[in-house]
């Protein structure tokens, strides 16, 4: 195996004799806006510490490629293997920069001062003869080709969007560079506005790209054979360099405690720290991260994870200075912290209630932080979950039913904005940290009902519940979710639907995993209605039954569905079963009976 590694700046990386390539099959661009947000936070810090005559180092990690040479031509082309999602957001942040610094300039040189305009314009004309394009010559001929190609489905809309031609977005993927670009924007904007004269904003901006030419840096890991070059990438994205934050911090704390603390602390701190990293089913990096944010409120940033874990938990470990008694104290008891709230994590994401007995709690209640975490996979309330382990049961189950609820309708239908929901999170996760004999619920549930007003109102929820159809590609969960859910409150509904939601029978637990969804007009059925087969897959015409009830009812028609659906122990069937006859009409009426009540009992 040949694998040529090279630490160099991002600036040099870019502007090498060379072109990246990703291949046609990886995932297209994925950067969301909590990524985006975390990456101009690290180039702030950079420049910051640039405005303050100081250098501050940021290493972006890994850049994997292979070989891929381009038949009569003399550049080096590398198949991106690993790295697309930064290298494509480098390239925006510098194709941004030469617009911010072209649109300067014009405005300057209308009567400004012309060193400055004819430093931004000439900046400017690097920026895109040394990033945006690469000369190459092919066959006897000169041709301009892009330094960088992006997969097959967003090499053309990242190809115009860079040329400040965006095309309509088509995809996810589109709506996601757009963004981050767009992002980009506003970022040099606020800091060209921060600033009064033309040299002072011509400053600013040739700070931003003193930090990417040279103070932000990565490893190119160039492999001849693209079989190296996977098994690199293999290697580096196993579990366990998962653990190389989580090892550092058990080895800098018991270093720092060894000269003061006696031996029986120093057992008590490496069994803590044992136990915090031999969780196999945890991700030890994304684990910090969570109890991170649950104690501080903020998430630390993607690269400098381990420096805001000391900074922010560990300060004394930051000064270098031996530590006082007091110091030893603080870190022992901070790491006893961690294993606690470690062990809280590992038993929450196996979907397990944590260790708070009452009389009161039963099997429907512990299913509800199941369903929320391991089957709706909402992880973004983990750090508030792992704060509310500190309250008493019966309110961490009422903040368990507020978030299932709320995460449904905010995330999982509405897509509400991730970042306002995490800030909720995080802040509530140290109201509860702070004083747990005094935190109010109904603090969070007024603040998740704001964001529910602002992103997920009435008319969005009511729309995304109305589109919820049986899916042929993607995920049956959400559907499956919905129904089920709705089970549980019908009958509170068919009462009148008054006060919170409430759950009538608290001593049945539906087994979500082994319920499948059925068709009540059949998909293949014996004789097709052909005013029926268009509204096979809407919400209307799909039910709930064990796997024991679909087999019998098979590909039966309603009449003879009718009797398994009577004899089923749950309400939304005999509902079903309690109509003469399945026609167009009694689908959509039940699909608008179904949107209400989920109206009803998605509330906080």
């Amino acid at each position: 195996m040949l694998i040529l590694p090279n630490h160099l700046a991002i600036g040099a990386l870019l502007a090498s004799n060379g072109t990246f390539q990703v291949p046609r099959y990886q995932r297209n661009y994925a950067w969301r806006s909590e990524e985006i947000a975390a990456f101009l936070k690290d180039l702030d810090l950079c420049r910051r510490a640039r405005a303050d005559n100081q250098r501050r180092h940021h290493f972006f990690g890994g850049v994997v490629t292979a070989n891929s040479p381009v038949p009569g031509s003399s550049r080096q082309n590398h198949e991106l293997i690993d790295g697309q999602q930064r290298l494509a957001t480098f390239l925006m942040l510098l194709v941004k920069l030469r617009q911010a610094m072209t649109s300067l300039a014009g405005h300057v040189g209308a009567g400004g001062p012309q060193p400055v305009a004819t430093f931004l314009e000439q900046t400017a004309k690097i920026l895109s003869e040394r990033y945006e394009t690469h000369k190459d010559t092919i066959n006897l001929t000169v041709v301009s080709v892009p330094r960088l190609e992006l997969s097959l489905p967003d090499r053309a809309f990242f190809s115009a969007l860079l040329q400040g031609a965006p095309e309509a977005a088509t995809r996810r993927s589109h709506e996601r560079l757009r963004d981050a670009f767009g992002a980009m924007g506003i970022y040099l904007d606020d800091l060209l506005a921060s600033v009064e004269t033309p040299a002072d904003k011509a400053q600013c901006l040739d700070t931003v790209l003193k930090v990417i030419e040279e103070d932000w840096t990565v490893i190119h890991m160039s492999a001849q054979q693209k079989s190296d070059a996977y098994m690199l990438f293999q290697v580096l994205n196993d579990r366990g360099l998962n653990l190389t934050e989580g090892e550092l911090l058990r080895a800098s704390t018991l270093e720092a405690l060894e000269p003061i603390a006696p031996a029986a602390e120093m057992q008590a701190v490496e069994r803590c720290w044992d136990n915090i990293l031999s969780g196999m089913d945890l991700d030890i990096q994304k684990g910090l991260s969570w109890v991170y944010a649950s104690q501080i409120g903020d998430w630390p940033g993607h690269a400098t994870l381990l420096s805001d874990i000391e900074q922010n938990l560990f300060p004394a470990l930051s000064t270098g200075a031996p530590l006082t008694r007091a110091q030893a104290d603080d870190i022992t008891a901070t790491v006893k912290v961690l294993e606690r709230d470690f062990g809280e994590l590992g038993t929450i994401l196996r979907g397990e209630w944590p260790a708070l007995p009452h009389q009161q709690i039963v099997g429907w209640d512990k299913d509800r932080l199941r369903l929320l975490v391991v089957h709706l996979r909402q992880t973004d309330c983990l750090p508030l979950l792992i704060a509310a382990t500190l309250l008493a049961a019966a309110d961490f189950s009422s903040i368990v039913q507020m978030l299932e609820r709320f995460c449904f309708r905010y995330a999982v239908m509405a897509e509400g904005p991730r970042l306002e929901a995490q800030r909720v999170f995080n802040t509530q996760a140290v109201a509860i940290r702070r004083d747990p004999a005094n935190f109010s619920v109904g603090d969070l549930a007024r603040d998740l009902r704001d964001l529910i007003a602002r992103h997920a109102p009435d008319d969005v929820f009511a729309a995304r519940l109305g589109g919820l159809h049986y899916p042929r590609s993607e995920s049956k969960k959400p559907l499956k979710y919905f129904l089920m859910s709705l089970e549980h409150y019908v009958r509170w509904y068919d009462e009148g639907a008054q006060g919170k939601p409430v759950c009538r029978d608290r001593m049945r637990v539906l087994d979500f995993d082994n319920a499948t969804i059925e068709h009540i007009y059949a998909e293949n059925a014996g004789q097709p209605d052909l005013q029926l087969t268009p509204l096979i897959d809407t919400l209307g015409n799909l039910t709930i039954l064990s796997p024991a009830e679909n087999d019998a009812a098979g590909a039966k028609g309603f009449t003879a569905k009718r009797p398994y659906l009577q004899a089923s122990t749950s309400t939304l069937n005999q509902q079903i079963a309690a109509e003469t006859d399945w026609t167009p009409q009694i689908v959509r009426a039940r699909q608008e009976r179904l949107v209400k009540i989920g109206l009803r009992v998605f509330v906080v």
